[in-house]
């Protein structure tokens, strides 16, 4: 009997901190409910993918969504109205789930320098092949990706990585006949001679390319997700 009464009561508490438990979670979710519930909300814009510098106000509203937050999450200086972003672009990469605010956009004007880059983004110029600039067909304004070349010690030969995508193209120079055509039907003859070309790149991308552009060089990708301007 007492080995009887001794079990009911272990099994009693046990139930007894369950239900404890249960009523204590209950009770701290309804708290953050009825905290929510009683917050105002507002509404912000986010970066539904990931949007390149130099991106026009007017063309930015198919890349957003629009969701409502309580009033405390929302980012500081936050875009309440996309009018109000007239005649402005963005001066840095906008990554996807980012709020749009407003210090991220500049007059359009003032998004690039003297040399043709985004503001807030560095410059750099490497000299290519034309087999290595998409045949020698890369041009001003071009989004592209960068393909890193090194030469591996280790194990002989050579290896190849993606460094950076969606990179713009700020300037061309070509050292030699271009081979271009003004009818791109026109095959034409290859280019020759060297072709300089300079990249609109954040610092992180700047120095993996020119850690690669030193080791084995870099080679141009048309970019199928690009947004060319």
């Amino acid at each position: 009997m007492t080995y009887q009464r001794r079990t009911v009561g272990i099994v009693a508490a046990i139930v007894l901190a369950l239900l404890g438990t249960m009523g204590l979670v209950g009770y701290v979710q309804g708290a953050k409910n009825d905290a929510v519930a009683g917050e105002k909300l507002v509404k912000v814009y986010v970066a539904s993918g990931n949007i390149p510098a130099g991106t026009t106000a007017s063309s930015i509203s198919s890349m957003v969504t629009t969701q409502k937050v309580p009033a405390k999450v929302r980012t500081q200086d936050a875009v309440t109205n996309l009018k109000s972003l007239k005649n402005e672009v963005t001066s840095i990469d906008l990554l996807k789930g980012e709020q749009l605010t407003t210090n991220r956009f500049v007059p359009a004007g003032a998004a690039t320098n003297a040399k043709g880059i985004p503001a807030g983004m560095y410059g750099a110029t490497v000299s290519l092949d034309p087999e290595q600039a998409l045949g020698g067909q890369v041009r001003v304004g071009d989004h592209v990706a960068i393909v890193g070349v090194s030469n591996n010690n280790v194990i002989g030969g050579t290896t190849s990585s993606m460094l950076v995508s969606n990179v713009l193209v700020t300037s061309v120079q070509i050292d030699g006949q271009n081979g271009d055509h003004p009818n791109k039907k026109e095959v034409t003859n290859a280019p020759t001679g060297k072709f300089f070309v300079t990249f609109a790149l954040t610092q992180g991308d700047l120095e993996k390319v020119v850690a690669s552009a030193k080791d084995g060089g870099v080679w141009l990708a048309a970019d199928p997700t690009g947004a060319n301007q």
